[in-house]
């Protein structure tokens, strides 16, 4: 007697993009006792396939911080068009979660150690933002901001560095990462009342991103030169001078793929 047709049927491994709304979320890894993203995403995907779905992201997004574009990659068996896997995830209860793209990558395709590269950009508001944008954006209150500044300063940043004078403080498990980050971008642009930073990394270390912009901040404060932050990067210590902005601000926008990685292999 041959074997059951289930048995016998190999998941194929999907690519997903997600976006999401990180405010009520502890962050995207899973955490024993707490609501984090891939928390929720795992529990869907394991009540659509009624098995249990291991979900692996792209990388990690602290409490707060929000996403339109994270990629995460699974394995599962469906012999149906993609896009009706993206309605029968959504369908569920939303939770701030959306699937905006899902394909079939080949079995292999790892979605973190393949990226190339990740795009990240912050909000801030001069002021005071209105209620519907706070939890969105960073409000400078009283301070006010100098780009050009911030462009001197960021200028000076970019090219591959030692970029730990950046990192969070408590790292834990990530003292083995490689402190050297190829920082190809770092874009302050000015809309109204509104700033936005954005920058492009083949990595970022812990809390790099946010640390960044806390240092641009200071700048742009006229608290420290422009020249100041290169110095620190330089020197590779940490310092208090360099703030950790705010999660909310902060929006993971893509992760950059080579084209050739994503095609199924016949």
């Amino acid at each position: 007697m041959g074997k059951p047709l289930k048995s016998i049927l190999k998941p194929e491994r999907f690519l997903a993009t997600l976006a999401y709304d990180g405010t009520d979320y502890h962050g995207w890894q899973v955490n024993p006792g707490q609501r984090t993203v891939e928390s929720v995403i795992e529990a869907r995907l394991s009540r659509i396939f009624r098995s249990p779905i291991d979900v692996h992201g792209s990388g990690r997004t602290d409490a707060g911080v929000h996403s339109v574009g994270q990629r995460f990659h699974f394995d599962a068996f469906w012999p149906h068009p993609a896009k009706h896997l993206i309605s029968a995830i959504n369908s569920c209860d939303q939770e701030g979660l959306l699937v905006t793209d899902l394909r079939r990558v080949p079995g292999d395709f790892h979605c973190r150690h393949w990226a190339k590269g990740k795009r990240y950009r912050y909000e801030i508001c001069h002021g005071w933002p209105p209620p519907w944008e706070a939890r969105y954006c960073y409000g400078t209150g009283k301070r006010q901001l100098d780009p050009r500044r911030m462009r001197q300063a960021a200028k000076l940043l970019l090219g591959t560095h030692d970029f730990r004078a950046f990192s969070g403080t408590h790292a834990q498990g990530m003292e083995s990462e490689n402190p050297v980050k190829d920082l190809r971008r770092l874009d302050i642009a000015v809309h109204g009342e509104r700033i936005t930073i954005t920058t492009e990394s083949s990595g970022y270390l812990y809390k790099m991103v946010r640390r960044l912009v806390g240092g641009l901040m200071r700048v742009g404060e006229g608290i420290i030169p422009p020249e100041r932050l290169a110095t620190y990067r330089d020197e590779g210590v940490i310092t208090a001078e360099i703030p950790t902005a705010p999660a909310r601000g902060l929006f993971m926008e893509k992760v950059f793929y080579d084209p050739t990685d994503l095609r199924v292999r016949s």
